[in-house]
């Protein structure tokens, strides 16, 4: 069949194989209950401003229409084949995320309301019944890829994603709460007065909205996204799994310059800013293999004469691989800490050193006491040593730790670039850089096989 974007949203009963209709309405049927959750929910959001006192007009329309719509949308859903109303339940559930911090609501219940709400019809409308619709499209196939020695989309694989995901929303919406002063203080352990001052800078009040519950938005995208979809994702809903990948990559990019900015624009450390920005780096290895999984597929398909975007919206399959038994959810914890444990102790030691040497570059001005152009420039390399290194940690991405050679380089090169005032950020910067051009050599164990793209791990 050929598919287009337009059957995401429209399709009709008989445009389908008819064994392909009975299951997906028997799966309907099975999780429809869902969607009168989310009609229920719908009234709960209309008599949210009412019942919780809401001030802020914007955010009583807001609640008041979003509500008349999800009930709406969920009276729709509950028929089969009404895909656009699925569709609609999922992105309302996102805009209850976004409309605190775009109308700068400074009332905690309705914050809370819609975040409750939001997660709730997320988890409704798309984790439990699953992508709408993809029982209509979902092919056989393997759960561990050709040439993989192991499952990118296991559950032990997403679990640590999800739990440091849920880690940063927590120290986000925190963070966002202070900027929204539904609180009066933030604790900094480390840095004094130094939060505080961070997150209400011209750098954090130059966002359209609060920059900390924008955070916490992506991050629990993060989380549903890392809940949505089953073990073969990779190759069912190969969307899901691109837009995983997109939104922790960039988050943690992000993350990372606003830790830069901190001691160059603004002059003070958050020591929340940077547990918010180690998080961040700390799920990208956990995700690149799922998405180079995804990426494979797309390729394989497109070489079969497949459109891409077909594949990508509705997922293909692969010949070869292994289907692997499903797990005892009461086993699912223990491999996965066993699993985490495992890749710990093996991750190459030179990496750790790494890191060391770049938080070290960074904190080297606050510590020996040297300012001016020096300082910025240790600032920004030693957060982008610490950004590489930690994404190298990844078997996936380990070739990128060649990276930091040209950083050591620069190091070195950059108090005659840059002049340097004082001879101790010389002598820093110098031994800093010998010290880490030789660490970013050795590869390290390797231990799991993934394909054709064996050869580019060096």
């Amino acid at each position: 069949m050929n598919l287009s974007f337009r059957n995401l949203f429209f399709v009709r009963k008989g445009m389908f194989p008819e064994d392909k209709q009975i299951a997906y309405e028997e799966h309907h049927k099975n999780t429809s209950w869902a969607y009168y959750a989310t009609l229920a929910l719908g009234f709960w959001l209309i008599a949210g401003p009412s019942t919780f006192g809401y001030q802020v007009s914007a955010m009583i329309w807001n609640d008041i229409v979003a509500g008349i719509f999800m009930v709406v949308l969920s009276y729709f859903a509950i028929k089969p084949y009404k895909l656009w109303a699925q569709w609609g339940l999922i992105f309302l559930g996102i805009w209850l995320f976004l409309a605190p911090a775009i109308f700068w609501s400074k009332e905690g219940a309705a914050l809370l309301n819609d975040y409750l709400i939001g997660t709730l019809v997320i988890v409704f409308a798309i984790i439990i019944p699953r992508q709408p619709g993809i029982k209509l499209y979902a092919q056989a196939g393997p759960n561990v890829p050709p040439g993989w020695s192991y499952n990118p989309s296991a559950w032990s694989e997403r679990v640590p994603v999800i739990f440091f995901a849920w880690l940063g929303f927590f120290v986000a919406r925190y963070m966002g709460a202070f900027q929204l002063e539904f609180i009066n203080t933030i604790w900094d352990p480390f840095f004094g007065d130094g939060t505080r001052k961070v997150l209400t800078s011209d750098v954090s009040e130059s966002f359209p909205i609060s920059d900390a519950m924008l955070g916490a938005f992506s991050y629990i995208l993060d989380i549903l996204m890392g809940y949505a979809g089953g073990v073969h994702r990779w190759r069912t809903m190969p969307w899901v799994v691109i837009v995983f990948g997109i939104l922790i990559v960039p988050l943690g990019v992000v993350s990372i310059t606003l830790v830069i900015l901190q001691p160059v624009a603004v002059g003070f450390w958050c020591t929340l800013c940077l547990t918010s920005a180690f998080v961040s780096l700390i799920m990208i290895p956990f995700t690149l293999d799922e998405v180079l999984a995804s990426i494979q597929l797309l390729r394989y398909e497109k070489k079969r004469g497949k459109s891409f975007w077909q594949v990508f919206w509705f997922g293909g399959t692969m010949e070869g691989g292994e289907i692997e038994e499903k797990m005892d959810p009461a086993v699912l914890l223990d491999k996965t800490v066993k699993t985490m444990f495992h890749d710990l102790i093996n991750k190459p030691w030179n990496l750790f050193l790494v890191i060391a040497v770049g938080v070290w570059v960074m904190a080297a001005p606050g510590v020996l006491g040297y300012s001016g152009p020096m300082a910025d420039s240790n600032h920004l390399v030693g957060a982008i040593i610490v950004t590489f290194a930690v994404i190298s940690m990844s078997e996936v991405a380990r070739t990128l730790r060649f990276l930091n050679i040209l950083f050591g380089v620069w190091l070195i090169a950059a108090p005659w670039i840059l002049g340097a005032d004082q001879d101790i950020a010389m002598w820093n910067g110098v031994i800093s850089g010998i010290v880490l051009i030789p660490l970013a050599f050795p590869k390290g164990k390797v231990e799991d096989q993934r394909g054709g793209f064996d050869k580019y791990v060096k």
